[in-house]
């Protein structure tokens, strides 16, 4: 409501203003004219006039800013400018700093005014953008990662990091997956209860977190299984899971000062160009099965020129390397 009355005191003011221009001036000659400068002052006056109402009418809207304020006596003065310019095909004012202040020196400051709202507002959209770009990503990392664990969830596995592996040239970078299953985990949850399970399944997924590299990925795949992609070849990948499954099988967990015997079983498989991920995902967790089969607490190998095609004991015909525990 201010910018109304403000606007209607202004161009009240600048009528009665013309009017005494027009009565105390001498008028110009019709030939003197230029009839395309008039068109083009009274085509300023009118978009002046609508910039000036629809500045108005998003401050109704609650989105009035210090930029919006600038640029609303921006206008102001252009307008005043812009109607001594139209002013001025018709009439001859004088004494001539008249002319100068509110032609010359009107439409140079609004100009100024115009211009410096819109570096206030640039410096502000640059601002929020920044703004939602942090609340993006912070948003998009909460909704990938298992809020239990905060390791990353299946979601984030088939929609952001399959694509990411679409480029990579394995010829050239070594990728390898590591399926993680606690073993018993079943008849801990019937023994102990789901809440003692879920603690189980944090102390797991911390431990993983800090066995792991800075470049590998770690997911919480399932329940009680878990999903490490490795950045190295099978034999990086071994180390890394031995790793983790002795951290795990000699960490301490109690449960009412009862310490609990806890192993893990784990298959690994390498990445490659000939198999797709869902096929090495396969292959990794048949290797996982292979492992439960062989008795757990143990790492199975599928080696990358192969695939694992039964679940024998028998680890010989599955083409499979058991590690040491």
């Amino acid at each position: 409501m201010a910018n109304i009355r403000i606007l209607i005191t202004f161009s009240l003011i600048l009528i009665f203003w013309s009017f005494h221009l027009v009565a105390v001036s001498q008028p110009v000659l019709s030939a003197e004219q230029n009839i395309f400068d008039i068109f083009s002052e009274v085509f300023n006056l009118i978009f002046l006039l609508g910039m000036l109402a629809f500045n108005i009418s998003l401050a109704k809207k609650s989105y009035e800013t210090s930029e919006s304020k600038w640029f609303f006596v921006g206008l102001l003065l252009l307008l005043c400018g812009h109607t001594h310019d139209l002013l001025d095909e018709f009439i001859s004012i004088q004494p001539l700093i008249i002319s100068f202040v509110f032609e010359n020196a009107a439409n140079n400051l609004g100009v100024i005014v115009l211009t410096y709202a819109l570096f206030k507002w640039s410096i502000r959209y640059k601002s929020q953008i920044k703004t939602l770009q942090e609340q993006k990503v912070i948003l998009t990392s909460v909704s990938n990662k298992d809020p239990m664990t905060q390791l990353y969830n299946r979601r984030f596995l088939n929609d952001g990091f399959k694509k990411q592996l679409d480029e990579v040239d394995f010829s050239q970078q070594n990728l390898t997956l590591v399926m993680i299953d606690l073993d018993k985990f079943k008849s801990f949850n019937d023994s102990y209860g789901h809440l003692h399970g879920d603690k189980l399944i944090q102390h797991a997924a911390k431990i993983i977190s800090e066995q792991i590299r800075e470049q590998d990925f770690a997911f919480r795949y399932g329940g009680e299984e878990f999903l490490v992609v490795i950045e190295g070849d099978h034999g990086t990948a071994k180390k890394v899971a031995t790793r983790i499954l002795n951290t795990y099988r000699n960490s301490p967990f109690s449960v009412n000062d009862e310490r609990i015997e806890k192993t893990l079983s784990i298959g690994i498989k390498q990445l490659g160009c000939k198999l797709s991920f869902e096929e090495s995902l396969n292959d990794a967790d048949e290797a996982l099965y292979a492992a439960k089969q062989t008795g757990r607490n143990c790492v199975i190998v599928a080696h990358h020129e192969s695939e694992l095609k039964n679940h024998s004991s028998n680890v010989n015909p599955l083409r499979a390397e058991v590690l040491p525990s």
